[in-house]
């Protein structure tokens, strides 16, 4: 038996197949890796990509040429999902001589991602980490938890990417600014890039590529993988439907964006949704008038355009309720508590643990007053928990808590949910939450919400 044969044979004893499946011309293998106890991701073309390799340098030189050409007669930048939607058009016209169903591993080789594009595509990826240039690939997977994989870039390739990411978003990643986070988005993918350099990052290049659904989880979905309970869906649903406040704590990749996307969805058609991120996360399926504005760095000036800024042009703008995407400056406290203080409706996002540590912040780090947070009633806190178990997540609610007249935080006990969605029961009789006593006088009713 020869070496090569040999430790084939060995790599096979090595990885056990748990599941395969298709993802645009990519296989997408997860293997158990028995000598090292992980799980693996591996990719490979499909059969028919595979068998047109031989023809890869050319289909790759004649979209060069095209690309170069188009480019020169435009003579303006154009992001990925531009060139992609653009290209696209002109291969279904036949206007290149390369097959339809090899455009994708084409477009993306031509563009130094080919490496990438695998894990950009798949749907159920949720994150893509990389610690260094000498350090491989490894991902979230919504089904198998953290993946190692056997893909690693070259330094060019992430040079390139990164150029790539600057570019679309107008900003100069430098010593002077050396953390970058941005949107990546196209037709194909909808994605968050932050990416660390240094002087700030011990090492070379550091970039998480956060993931978001084409197809955005809905709360049925929440129910079904156990993030929320049927009822605490419900009240979540009836809360933001009858225009309360909802801030959703937790920590890091806890599932914070997901829940807001899926509770944005109950927001009624008709109320006018402003939202206003510093990057593009919320990805509702709403349907309903919807403004977005997406803040960051003018190009042309030295300011910088802040969520507190635009808050009192948006005042101007009638919003019936506001999306302030995620807060964690305290300018973007600021902007928050201006929309409390007016009385708009709002949902946001928030780093941490609990609403008695987030309070805490406030006070001892930015100077809030937390009688500000008063103005807020009626106003419901989320928050979220992760635990592990072996290499996987599990995201789920851990409380729900409403804010009384005191400041004070309240925590909405699952037993007087539960009964609350008793159809024997008569919700003003047993429901306490203090602020619904107020907002309505008939009993409360969910017939308008479906789950």
């Amino acid at each position: 038996m020869t070496y090569s044969v040999l430790l084939n044979s060995l790599q096979k004893k090595q990885h056990q197949l748990i599941e395969s499946y298709s993802n645009y011309n990519y296989i997408i293998n997860i293997l158990f890796d028995n000598l090292n106890q992980n799980i693996e991701y591996s990719v490979d073309y499909d059969q028919k990509t595979f068998e047109s390799l031989k023809n890869f340098i050319e289909y790759e030189s004649i979209l060069k040429e095209y690309l170069i050409s188009f480019l020169k007669e435009k003579n303006e930048f154009y992001s990925l999902g531009n060139l992609f939607q653009i290209l696209n058009k002109e291969i279904l016209k036949n206007k290149m001589k390369i097959p339809y169903k090899l455009f994708i591993p084409i477009f993306f080789k031509v563009l130094q991602l080919e490496k990438l594009a695998p894990l950009l595509l798949d749907n159920q990826i949720d994150e893509i980490y990389l610690d260094s240039s000498d350090n491989n690939l490894y991902i979230d997977h919504s089904k198998y938890g953290r993946c190692s994989t056997s893909i690693k870039l070259k330094k060019s390739e992430i040079e390139s990417f990164i150029y790539r990411i600057a570019l679309e978003n107008d900003f100069s990643l430098n010593h002077a600014n050396p953390t970058m986070k941005a949107d990546f988005i196209s037709s194909l993918f909808h994605t968050r890039v932050t990416v660390d350099i240094p002087p700030l990052i011990i090492g070379d290049y550091y970039i998480d590529i956060r993931k978001f659904r084409n197809k955005s989880l809905r709360l049925k979905d929440l129910i079904e993988n156990n993030s929320l309970t049927r009822n605490q869906a419900l009240l979540l649903a009836f809360f933001i439907k009858n225009r309360v406040t909802i801030t959703i704590i937790g920590p890091p990749n806890s599932g914070k964006t997901t829940l807001q996307n899926a509770l944005i969805e109950f927001i009624p058609s008709h109320y006018r949704l402003i939202s206003i991120e510093d990057v593009l996360e919320a990805s509702s399926t709403r349907i309903g008038k919807t403004i977005k504005f997406r803040l960051g760095y003018d190009p042309y000036s030295t300011q910088l355009i802040t969520k507190s800024l635009e808050i009192q042009k948006i005042l101007h703008r009638s919003p019936d309720f506001i999306n302030l995407g995620e807060l964690s400056t305290e300018d973007h406290y600021n902007a928050f508590l201006n929309i409390l203080s007016v009385g708009i409706p709002s949902i946001q996002t928030i780093h941490g643990s609990n609403s008695q540590l987030l309070f805490i912040r406030l006070n001892d780090i930015y100077h809030i007053p937390l009688s500000l947070l008063k103005t807020s009633i009626p106003h419901v806190f989320v928050e979220l928990a992760v635990t592990w178990n072996k290499n996987k997540k599990r995201r789920f609610v851990l409380k729900i808590a409403e804010l009384n007249n005191k400041g004070q935080v309240n925590v909405i006990e699952d037993e007087v949910i539960n009964s609350f969605f008793a159809q024997e029961c008569n919700s003003s009789d047993i429901f306490t939450i203090n602020f619904l006593k107020q907002m309505f006088d008939d009993p409360l009713t969910l017939k308008s919400i479906t789950i």
